[in-house]
């Protein structure tokens, strides 16, 4: 006996049954039309099909096989009422009561935002008034020339590290690199030399170190790192690291010649018993982000850790990674859902959020600009979206950027005493060669790593390739750019890291 020839209990859908069905009273139940689907033998439902679509896919089948007609089932209108008030329930989102210090905090990240968003758009006022096409287009193509002359200019492997380099970036001051690794270290080198001048002292993080950031607000020398364990070290640490008169003997001692220091102070089960993916300062330097694994983003004040200042849910699946607007005002962020989202900290809103990527976001990072956000994600493109036109609810250019997971995007940003010219901005000249005016280099261009071995750098106007570094083994975890765009810094899978430079 074939299973087709096995009998149905209660089946009211008989094969062959005539009941009158046209297209023109195709039910509207979305359980039915569903019932419908399965007892035709088609597929119940198509990757990216809403109910609508269902429908219409349903009307053109019964419309393609006029003589068959179907019986459709009784679905009790009380019961698919319970289920859609539970599915909202479901999908409400749940804002957690945060201290009395969270309404503080929320003044002054306002106070401070507005500010800065005001220098930002009247600077960008400023330039478009008088902006020159001619020298745009010239500043633009001396860029392109110069990021394509990215080299190769040294390569490190760290001294006792066991695993892969999953995080590095440049100190703001230019004198040192931090490393973190899957080994539970903090590794400290040179940034001329990559010579190791310094690390961690054991079980800081009993867990593989997945994040670390440094604050870049002029005068704090703070460096954050977060651990698969659920904690956060917050570590004091600037580039006269390696001259021990300079450092505290209470929280410094030595392994063959090299400082081993503690950090300053350790958020304990920051994300108790969850891996913590992301930690990052606030553009202020009071305030540090977090992401996790159990789905929730933290902010906390540096200055008054011993409680979070918000605990806030939003992804259904891990929270990976985030990024701070350059004003201060939104936090976006993003995980293992594929959804990008938008919290304004003035408010504590969600504002937006950005759909698009069919696989997971594992890093994402705002423009200088104030609105652009490029996302890099699992399914190996980058997206970057132009929050001015998010009314389209499409990003504004996705670039397919990678044959493999991308797992770190970043704009170019200057910071510290790089803040005046770099060697981007030279003086162009109008169509008769005159008026010589420096253009700004910054958020000028992006640079991209991946899993398939290679970094990319982007320019950020027509979102063109100008230069792919090749020299790693292996999958790339993390990339930096220094604050003058002289170099960039690199790690991996192959316990490498690699400087490269114009």
């Amino acid at each position: 006996m074939n299973l087709d020839e096995v009998p149905k209990v209660n089946n009211v859908w008989g094969k062959g049954s005539h009941n009158g069905l046209t297209a023109a009273n195709v039910p509207t139940s979305d359980d039915e039309v569903r019932q419908a689907l399965r007892n035709m033998g088609e597929p119940i439902t198509y990757f990216g099909e809403d109910k609508a679509d269902r429908r219409e896919r349903l009307i053109k089948l019964v419309s393609e096989q006029p003589h068959t007609n179907f019986d459709f089932a009784y679905v009790d209108e009380e019961e698919d009422d319970d289920k859609d008030m539970e599915d909202e329930e479901d999908d409400e989102l749940y804002y957690t009561p945060g201290p009395p210090q969270l309404e503080e905090a929320r003044r002054e990240i306002l106070e401070s935002s507005l500010k800065k968003a005001s220098e930002r758009v009247k600077a960008q006022a400023r330039r478009h008034q008088t902006q020159d096409f001619i020298k745009t287009l010239k500043h633009r193509r001396y860029i392109n020339k110069k990021l394509s002359s990215y080299d190769l200019s040294g390569t490190q492997l760290l001294s006792g590290n066991t695993r892969a380099i999953s995080s590095v970036r440049f100190s703001p001051d230019g004198s040192l690199i931090a490393c973190g690794s899957w080994d539970g270290n903090v590794y400290f080198l040179d940034k001329e030399t990559l010579t190791q001048v310094a690390f961690s002292k054991p079980e800081c993080h009993s867990e593989k170190v997945s994040t670390i950031d440094w604050c870049l607000k002029s005068g704090r020398s703070l460096l954050s790192s977060g651990g698969a364990e659920g904690n956060i070290n917050l570590w004091s640490i600037d580039g006269s690291i390696a001259d021990r008169s300079a450092l505290s003997s209470d929280r410094v001692s030595y392994e063959k010649g090299l400082p081993m220091v503690e950090p300053a102070y350790t958020f304990v089960d920051a994300h108790p018993n969850s891996r913590i993916t992301s930690t990052l300062f606030h553009p202020s330097g009071h305030y540090m982000a977090s992401t996790s694994f159990d789905k929730t983003w933290k902010l906390w004040d540096i200055n008054r850790p011993e409680e979070e200042l918000i605990q806030q849910e939003g992804h259904s699946k891990e929270s990976y990674c985030a990024s701070f607007h350059a004003d201060g005002s939104i936090l976006s962020t993003a995980g293992l859902d594929s959804v990008c989202i938008l919290w304004d900290l003035r408010s504590g809103r969600s504002i937006a959020n950005l759909e698009g990527h069919i696989k997971g976001i594992y890093d994402m990072s705002w423009s200088p600009n104030g609105y652009h956000l490029a996302t890099g994600s699992g399914d190996s493109s980058i997206k970057v979206w132009d929050i001015r036109k998010y009314g389209k609810k499409t990003p504004l250019v996705t670039i397919p950027s990678h044959r493999k997971l991308v797992s770190s995007v970043n704009f170019f940003q200057k910071y510290g005493n790089n803040d005046k010219n770099n060697d981007l901005e030279i003086e162009v000249t109008d169509g008769d060669d005159q008026g010589p005016e420096i253009l700004d280099s910054n958020g000028t261009f992006l640079v991209s790593a991946s899993y398939d071995s290679t970094l990319n750098v982007w320019s950020a106007d027509n979102w063109i390739n100008v230069k792919t570094l090749k020299g790693h083994s292996d999958k790339v975890m993390s990339c930096d750019i220094y604050g003058d765009a002289s170099q960039i810094i690199s790690s991996g899978w192959d316990r490498s890291v690699k400087l490269w430079s114009i």
